[in-house]
């Protein structure tokens, strides 16, 4: 999926203004709305909060990520500052800004290489406080995942007594520094474990909190539940083609890594806020399976547990269904289909020639 860039979409007015009950002339006291302007002088209203509250604009907020961006990046300029990737609802009542420096790339290893991150987190509505988080992108295909570890602990709430210049202050490329070798080092580390195939649906299931009741009484409601389930399972299995197969990386640790980042950065009907939370599952597992890993006792068996039951759910869905389980084929593995496809037309006919070579006699 293509990664948004229009920041100027969430960059509209914003203000506080004093809230009233239809009875009366005075505003309420203590209390206002947050509200934004929109084309077209529309107006809507995200939330009704205390006169402690401070509002922070996204365009403020940017301008922090700046400075954070001047801090952090090695030679960073303004001119190497760009947004990354912006994630915002509909209703643009939250949003998460990726700034990075487009001269800074950061090699795990030989052709494996990543775009450090700052995302910016905001909101209107009161769901999210003010934040700045590392994250990591995987340069090839758009795969991100954030770090559960703020950003020099910079998180604030929208309040008047939130600000203190020490937090900025305290930003050295060191702290960068900090976040990309441990990345590494764990990243590197994933690429040594060996992931059966079979455990990569379960696993991502459960790593990416994915439940289905397919116990629900309600059939109308069993039935969206069994349909997403085959969606999040035939998503699955082809990020899993993907990554095992046609990048070659095997059934590995990192290769499920690479699922799993795929599917919360690319798959196109999860919801903004969901993008941001998977991302942040994806750095928590990314941080656990080392060490989990490292325990004799450890097997992917009984980590999995019951929601290695997903598999036989999800086929014994299909088998009911009657429809044979769709794969959807990227450009990659289409190539490579029809490699081997013209490798077998060429093999038939020097099969066909030496077989009429034969019959007439003639020398091979």
């Amino acid at each position: 999926m293509a990664r948004n860039t229009n920041i100027n979409k969430i960059l509209f007015p914003v203000a506080c203004k004093p809230v009233y009950l239809d009875t009366q002339r005075k505003p309420i006291h203590g209390f206002r709305a947050v509200t934004g302007m929109f084309e077209n002088d529309s107006e809507a209203t995200f939330s009704i909060v205390s006169d402690n509250y401070q509002l922070i604009s996204n365009k403020e907020a940017v301008e922090m990520g700046k400075e954070i961006h001047g801090r952090l990046f090695p030679n960073a300029t303004s001119d190497s500052f760009e947004v990354f990737n912006v994630i915002a609802p509909k209703t643009n009542g939250s949003c998460h800004i990726d700034i990075i420096d487009k001269n800074y790339t950061l090699n795990v290893w030989a052709q494996e290489v990543y775009v450090p991150f700052v995302r910016i987190q905001n909101s209107y509505n009161k769901t999210l406080p003010l934040k700045f988080q590392i994250g990591f992108c995987r340069k090839l295909c758009d795969n991100g995942m954030i770090f559960e570890e703020d950003l020099v602990s910079i998180s604030m709430a929208h309040t008047k007594q939130m600000f203190r210049n020490d937090d900025f202050m305290n930003i050295k490329i060191s702290h960068l520094k900090v976040f990309e070798d441990d990345f590494i080092k764990k990243t590197k580390r994933t690429n040594e474990i060996v992931l059966p195939r079979e455990y990569f649906l379960p696993l991502a299931a459960k790593v990416l909190n994915r439940n289905f009741d397919l116990n629900e009484k309600d059939e109308k409601k069993r039935k969206l539940i069994e349909q997403k389930l085959c969606e999040f399972a035939n998503t699955i299995e082809n990020y899993t083609d993907k990554y095992i197969r046609i990048e070659n990386m095997g059934e590995t640790a990192y290769a499920f890594f690479n699922v799993i980042t795929d599917y919360a950065s690319n798959t196109k009907h999860l919801q903004a806020r969901n993008t941001h939370e998977l991302q942040v599952k994806c750095g928590t597992w990314l941080n656990l399976i080392g060490e989990l890993f490292s325990n004799p006792m450890f097997t992917w068996e009984e980590y999995v547990g019951d929601y290695k039951l997903l598999i036989e759910k999800t086929n014994a869905l299909s088998n009911n269904s009657g429809v044979e389980k769709k794969v959807v084929l990227t450009p990659e593995m289409k190539e490579e289909a029809w490699l081997k496809i013209r490798t077998m037309m060429r093999l038939s006919n020097l099969r066909d020639e030496y077989a009429a070579r034969r019959k007439n006699g003639e020398s091979i």
